[in-house]
C-alpha cells in the first residue's frame, strides 16, 4: 500500500474514531438533558396544579378543601402533551381523577413515607395500559409534596409523562446526527487526502533530492523550511549532501596531489634512475676516467639515496595510517638528542644564512620512540631551514608536570590561514617552488601520524613573511602501543 492511502486511512481512522466518541458522548448528554428538563416540566406541571386544586383559609393560612373545577381544563391542555396527573389527599386518596377513566399512578408504601419526609421523587414508571390506543409505553413520573404552614401533608402530585414523547425528540436528534455523521464522513476523506498529500509531496521533495544525490549531484538542497520532524529530515539530508560536497572536494583535492605527487615521483625517479644507469653504463665500457670514477660512485649512492627516501616515506605513511607502527618507547633526556640534530643540520643552515639557537633546561626527559622522536623534530627544523634565509631558528625545549614541550619557531617565510589549514594533508607542498627535489609532500602528514601514535599533541601558527612556529606535546603517560 502507498503512503498517501496509509496516510489516508490513518487520517480517516483518527476524525472518525474522534466522531463516533463524540457522538456517543453528544447522546447521552443530550438523552440526560432531555430526560432532566422533562423532570423539570413535569415538576413545575405539579406546582401548577396543586395550586390549582388547593384552597386555604383566609384567617390563619391552614389548608381547607380541594377545588378540582379547573384541572379539568389543564388536564386536557397537558394530555394533548401526552401528560396526565393524578392527585391524592394527606389520606393517599385519590382526589382527581375522581373515577378510573384516565391511568393513574400507584404510590407504593416505601415512596409515600419519603414523600412525607419532603423528598421529590423522580422515577421511570413501569408500562401502563393506555385507554386511548390499548398500547403499553414507558413513563416518567415525578412525585411531589405538598404541605401547610405547619409541616403537616397536605397533597401529592404525581404527573406523568409518555416516555415516547421523549423519545421521538430522540429520534430526531438521532437523525440529525446521522446526516451530520455522513456529512462528516465525506468531509473527513477529502480532509485525509489533503493531508495525506501535503506530507506525501514534502517526502517527495527528499526523494527527487536524494535521487540527484545517487546520480552524483552533491549540490541539491532540498528547500523546505517546517519545524517538524520532516523538515528535521530535509535538514538531515541537506547536510548529508553538504558532506558529500566536501568531501567530493577533499577526494578531487587529493586526486589532485595523487597525480601531481606520481607525476612528480615519477619524473624524480627517472632523474636518479637515469644517472645510476648512464654511470653504470659508462663503468662498464670503462669509458669514465680514473679519476672520476670515485665521483661517480658518489653521483650513484646520491641518487639511490633519493630513491630510498621517496619510498620511505610513502612506506612509513601509510604504516602510520593503518596502525602498523611499532613504538619503542623510552625514557631519555632529549636536549642531547636535539643538540645532535642541530649539529647534523647546520651545514645545510649556513648554506641558508640560518643561525640555530636553542633554549632548554637541561635535562628535559621525555618517554618517546627515540628514533621518531628524531624524525619529529628533524622534519620541523628542516622544513624551517627550507623556508628560511638569512633568519634565526629558536628551539625551546622544557618540562610541564606530565608532559614535555618543544617549540620550534622560524623568521621566515610564514604561511597563509589556508595554507596552515592544509599542511597536514598529504602531498601538500605550501610552495613548491621552495621545495627540495625528491621530497614527496608527506613530511607534515607522518609528523602529524607520529605524534599522535605518541598520544601528543602539534599545533602550528604561521605569519606571512614573518615566521611560523610549530608547538609540539608529548605527554608522560601514554597508551600502552608496544
Amino acid at each position: 500500500m502507498k503512503m498517501m492511502y496509509q496516510q489516508m486511512l490513518a487520517f480517516f481512522t483518527v476524525i472518525m474514531a474522534t466522531l463516533v466518541i463524540v457522538g456517543i458522548l453528544f447522546t447521552q448528554f443530550t438523552t440526560k438533558m432531555i430526560e432532566d428538563n422533562t423532570y423539570h416540566q413535569l415538576n413545575r406541571y405539579a406546582v401548577a396544579v396543586a395550586e390549582e386544586a388547593m384552597r386555604f383559609k383566609a384567617d390563619d393560612g391552614s389548608f381547607a378543601y380541594f377545588d378540582t373545577k379547573g384541572l379539568e381544563t389543564d388536564a386536557s391542555l397537558l394530555e394533548q402533551q401526552n401528560i396526565n396527573f393524578t392527585l391524592y389527599n394527606a389520606d393517599r386518596k385519590l382526589v382527581y381523577p375522581e373515577t378510573q377513566v384516565k391511568e393513574t399512578a400507584n404510590v407504593t408504601n416505601a415512596e409515600w413515607a419519603q414523600l412525607k419526609q419532603h423528598k421529590i421523587i423522580q422515577k421511570r414508571g413501569a408500562k401502563q395500559a393506555n385507554p386511548a390506543d390499548n398500547s403499553a409505553a414507558n413513563t416518567m413520573d415525578v412525585m411531589k409534596p405538598f404541605f401547610d404552614n405547619k409541616n403537616k401533608l397536605i397533597a401529592v402530585v404525581v404527573t406523568r409523562a409518555n416516555v415516547s414523547t421523549v423519545a421521538d425528540n430522540l429520534d430526531m436528534l438521532r437523525k440529525n446526527l446521522l446526516i451530520a455523521f455522513l456529512v462528516s464522513v465525506v468531509v473527513a476523506v477529502m480532509l485525509s487526502f489533503i493531508l495525506s498529500q501535503l506530507i506525501v509531496n514534502r517526502l517527495r521533495l527528499i526523494q527527487l533530492v536524494t535521487r540527484r544525490v545517487a546520480g552524483g549531484d552533491y549540490t541539491a538542497q532540498v528547500e523546505m523550511h517546517r519545524h517538524d520532524e520532516i523538515g528535521a529530515l530535509a535538514e538531515d539530508v541537506n547536510v548529508m549532501t553538504a558532506s558529500l560536497a566536501a568531501q567530493e572536494h577533499e577526494i578531487e583535492e587529493q586526486e589532485e596531489r595523487r597525480k601531481e605527487f606520481m607525476a612528480n615521483a615519477s619524473h624524480e625517479m627517472r632523474t636518479p634512475l637515469t644517472t645510476i644507469s648512464g654511470i653504470v653504463e659508462g663503468l662498464q665500457y670503462g669509458v669514465i676516467p680514473e679519476d672520476e670514477k670515485m665521483h661517480s660512485y658518489d653521483l650513484i649512492k646520491s641518487e639511490a639515496d633519493r630513491l630510498t627516501r621517496l619510498v620511505k616515506d610513502n612506506l612509513d605513511y601509510e604504516r602510520l595510517r593503518q596502525n602498523k607502527v611499532v613504538l619503542k618507547k623510552k625514557e631519555f633526556d632529549s636536549v642531547p638528542v636535539i643538540s645532535n640534530l642541530l649539529n647534523q643540520l647546520s651545514g645545510k643552515a649556513d648554506v641558508a644564512g640560518d643561525e640555530f639557537k636553542l633554549n632548554a633546561d637541561s635535562p628535559v626527559p621525555v618517554i618517546a620512540d627515540q628514533d621518531r622522536f628524531i624524525q619529529i623534530i628533524f622534519n620541523i627544523v628542516n622544513n624551517a631551514i627550507q623556508f628560511t634565509e638569512n633568519g634565526v631558528i629558536t628551539i625551546d625545549a622544557w618540562r610541564e608536570p606530565g608532559e614535555a614541550h618543544y617549540k620550534i619557531a622560524d623568521t621566515g617565510i610564514g604561511m597563509t590561514t589556508e595554507q596552515v589549514d592544509k599542511i597536514w594533508e598529504r602531498y601538500y607542498k605550501a610552495d613548491p617552488s621552495r621545495t627540495k627535489k625528491g621530497e614527496s609532500g608527506l613530511g607534515m602528514a607522518i609528523i602529524r601520524q607520529l605524534i599522535e601514535v605518541h598520544d601528543g599533541q602539534i599545533s602550528v601558527t604561521s605569519e606571512p613573511n614573518v615566521g611560523t612556529t610549530f608547538h609540539v606535546v608529548i605527554p608522560d603517560s601514554q597508551k600502552k602501543t608496544d
